[in-house]
């Protein structure tokens, strides 16, 4: 079976060391850049389910700190990195086409 790999945004489309919301398929999906390469998590805090786009991002640590209660989630893997959330989140495969960031779902 292929995987079918969708069109989110280009690189442009996405600051430097910050993240954005995106809905694709209708999943909610925080779009991460640092240093030039792209990360993308489901947009929600498992501690309180609020969206992560908008939290605080890690450069050398590559991960996201919630914005609400400061739980950080590893960038790559959607694992917990620190409390107080003791879930993960899902992550999703990226890859960049020319200027087009591309997500698998």
């Amino acid at each position: 079976m292929a995987v079918e790999r969708q069109f989110i945004c280009n690189v442009n489309d996405v600051p430097e060391n910050e993240g954005k919301s995106f809905t694709i398929d209708g999943i909610p999906v925080a779009l991460f850049k640092v240093a030039n390469e792209f990360y993308a998590l489901e947009d929600r805090c498992s501690h309180v389910n609020v969206p992560i786009s908008g939290g605080y991002v890690h450069q050398r640590e590559k991960c996201v700190a919630c914005p609400w209660h400061g739980a950080q989630f590893d960038l790559k893997t959607g694992k917990v990195v620190t409390p107080p959330a003791c879930e993960d989140i899902k992550s999703f495969e990226v890859s960049v086409e020319e200027d087009k960031v591309l997500i698998v779902l």
